[in-house]
């Protein structure tokens, strides 16, 4: 009976045993399930994390060289943009200013001339006008000239000595018609003498009005008498 005691104590204590080592074994199981667990857990999350790093780091690399790209090419289309504006505005004043030049230019050469024909015209017209005034002033010189160079009448007596007024006389007489001879002839010899240092005095202003409106007739009326008409 003791020695059943014993078995059943010692077969109790390996049971107790076993079901301690199996205990601890399924606890030491279990705490490394755990441990595996936690630790896969923090890698997934630290590679979560580290893969979201990443692409925020890769997508803000992205965005900065996008960005940079987007400005430098805005930039240069400015650029060209204003270096295209300014050379179509130094070219458009370059022409406006060619234009104006050209234009003065013309002009001045237009006034040139114009005025080059201007004075051709009227250094022409001055010309012409100076001929024909000498011309008529020298056909007017030679027309009294020949009046007053007479034909001496046949039987003249060319000798005789006459005073600068009786040749003035003379030559005035050799040029009148014959009717005024004989009017010149008939006042130098005295007739009339009155009416004619009337007549004379009135056309110098020695007379009335109602004389000088009647010199007219009284002329008339002494050259009838003098004619013998």
């Amino acid at each position: 009976m003791a020695a059943t005691a014993k078995k059943t104590t010692t077969a109790a204590k390996t049971t107790a045993a076993k079901t301690a080592t199996a205990a601890k074994t399924a606890a030491a199981k279990k705490t490394a399930t755990a441990a595996k667990a936690t630790a896969a857990k923090t890698s997934t999350a630290a590679k979560t994390a580290a893969a979201k790093k990443t692409s925020t780091a890769a997508k803000t690399t992205a965005a900065k060289k996008t960005s940079t790209a987007a400005k430098t090419a805005a930039a240069k289309k400015t650029s060209t943009a204003a270096k295209t504006a300014a050379a179509k505005k130094t070219s458009t004043a370059a022409k406006t200013a060619a234009a104006k030049k050209t234009s003065t230019a013309a002009k001045t050469a237009a006034a040139k001339k114009t005025s080059t024909a201007a004075k051709t015209a009227a250094a022409k017209k001055t010309s012409t006008a100076a001929k024909t005034a000498a011309a008529k002033k020298t056909s007017t010189a030679a027309k009294t000239a020949a009046a007053k160079k007479t034909t001496v009448p046949v039987g003249a007596n060319t000798s005789m000595k006459v005073t600068a007024s009786e040749k003035k006389l003379v030559e005035a007489y050799r040029g009148a018609s014959s009717d005024l001879k004989k009017i010149a002839l008939k006042i130098l010899k005295g007739d009339y003498g009155d009416t004619v240092t009337g007549i004379l005095n009135m056309v110098g202003g020695g007379g009335t009005a109602s004389q000088a409106n009647s010199i007219g007739d009284t002329i008339g009326n002494l050259l009838g008498g003098l004619l013998g008409k």
